[in-house]
């Protein structure tokens, strides 16, 4: 049997009609194919949606198992072109199972109006089955097995595709980064350009009552902004959502096992109405105490440097990374005071840690300043 004579005297029903035809639409570059009721039922006026040139299409299928005359052919082109309007589409795509002249094709495109038609008639139908890439359609819906030049054809076909597929991704890659790698440079411009403002006159972007800014002391002149800036930059390869990174919380949260509540937790950190004014009064406290701590013994700098620790863990401004954020700070700022950081030890026994910081929230600094102490390096 040939593809020709197999279309011409369809003996696999409506389903298969529609089916075969959603299987032609992806191979014609249609895309979002999405049949409606091919196993029968209302279907609105569409057999088939989809899109394609920023259209989008409604795709009818008839497929009489005998010859049909053109009138009638008309007459459901007619009844079902009129699935375009009904669904807000913008297209139609009419395939039929039966010859059409030149005139006839002509007449059916005459009815579309303003509407963009692709009409699959038989000889059509036929030549996108006998194609490579139609091979495997053919024989799932037609019975049609592929002969060894077909399936030479058919793999070199999906291979040449698979090569243009790669080669376009590639392309779009390349596109992708140049593109970044220019809003990066007009980012650091920008960036340089503020940050050579503030040098050269004051602001108010500062915060008021901060510290001089100085380089190589960051933690001297720290502000929200910055803080929350920081906390991006710590994010950036993490799973938190894009909407939390640098932002202060906004919702109440807990810390305790799993499965605790308010009412069982470990701790209950202060709701988001409090965080700026509390995150604010940290920050002003540290500044007041950096330059003081400057000409102070190491003992008092530990033991400051464990209270800046453990104030702003029970802030809990951010959502999540409080106590990476929380380590970064004290590693920086003892290495302001002390010309020493904090090594991985300060965490390795998460239980001692943790202990010491459940210490420090009943009043009791002295376990978490031991472990600062202790870390020292």
């Amino acid at each position: 049997m040939t593809t020709e004579s197999a279309l011409r005297e369809w003996r696999y029903g409506q389903t298969q009609a529609e089916r075969m035809v959603a299987a032609l639409l992806h191979l014609e570059g249609f895309e979002a194919v999405d049949p409606q009721h091919p196993l029968g039922g209302p279907d609105g006026l569409k057999d088939v949606l989809c899109c394609k040139d920023g259209l989008s299409w409604v795709a009818a299928a008839y497929f009489p198992s005998t010859l049909s005359e053109f009138r009638v052919i008309k007459s459901k082109f007619e009844h079902d072109i009129e699935g375009v309007r009904a669904n807000n589409a913008s297209a139609f795509a009419f395939f039929v199972n039966q010859p059409l002249t030149i005139g006839e094709r002509e007449q059916l495109l005459g009815l579309a109006g303003q509407s963009r038609v692709e009409l699959y008639h038989l000889e059509r139908i036929r030549s996108v089955l006998d194609a490579p890439k139609g091979c495997g359609i053919r024989l799932e819906y037609l019975r049609i097995s592929m002969t060894d030049a077909e399936q030479w054809s058919f793999w070199s076909s999906m291979n040449q595709d698979i090569v243009r597929k790669l080669v376009d991704h590639e392309k779009r890659r390349e596109s992708q980064i140049r593109t970044l790698d220019e809003k990066l440079d007009l980012i650091i411009e920008r960036t340089n350009a503020i940050g050579f403002a503030l040098l050269e006159k004051p602001s108010h972007l500062r915060q008021k009552g901060s510290a001089p800014e100085n380089p190589e002391m960051p933690t001297a002149s720290l502000s929200l902004t910055t803080l929350c800036w920081l906390h991006r930059v710590i994010t950036e390869d993490s799973r938190l959502p894009e909407a939390v990174r640098g932002r202060l919380r906004s919702v109440n949260v807990w810390v305790g096992p799993a499965g605790s509540t308010p009412e069982t937790a470990t701790y209950v950190p202060p709701v988001p109405e409090q965080l700026v004014d509390l995150t604010n009064s940290w920050i002003v406290r540290w500044q007041e105490q950096h330059s003081r701590l400057q000409a102070s013994q190491k003992e008092e700098v530990v033991a400051t440097l464990a209270e800046f620790h453990h104030e702003f863990l029970c802030i809990h401004p951010f959502l999540d990374a409080n106590g990476r954020l929380a380590r970064i700070l004290l590693d920086q700022a003892a290495r302001e005071l002390l010309n020493q950081g904090i090594g991985s030890e300060f965490t390795a026994d998460a239980v001692a840690y943790y202990s010491a910081l459940n210490e420090a929230d009943g009043g009791n600094l002295a376990p978490l300043i031991a472990r600062v102490s202790a870390s020292l390096k």
